[in-house]
């Protein structure tokens, strides 16, 4: 009976972090193509980059599949220009943390 129900709590948080990775990963989009780059700066520095830069790092098509993240709908969305402007956001390791994002949606 326990394991039943840790099962389903193990689901249901599941699919919040799943809603929440979706949910934060468009606000920054949006955020890029609106020229809000004041707000989303403030919020990538609140940051530790290397943090971002491993966790980035763990991210691959297993990993857009687990949190149901369309590979085809990012690449639509984002473009060279806004993966530059997210570089200079970022500063350090803005570089690296492009490339392997270029990487992933490639």
């Amino acid at each position: 009976m326990n394991d039943i129900f840790n099962k389903k709590l193990s689901e249901i948080f599941s699919k919040v972090d799943e809603k929440m990775i979706q949910a934060k990963l468009n606000a920054a989009i949006d955020m890029l193509k609106k020229g809000n780059t004041e707000e989303l700066a403030r919020k990538i520095n609140k940051v530790d980059k290397n943090e971002l830069l491993s966790k980035i790092n763990e991210f691959d098509e297993s990993k857009l599949k687990e949190f149901n993240i369309d590979k085809n709908e990012l690449k639509s969305k984002i473009s060279n220009a806004d993966l530059n402007k997210l570089a200079q956001i970022i500063g350090e390791h803005g570089d690296e943390i492009v490339a392997k994002i270029k990487e992933i949606i490639k």
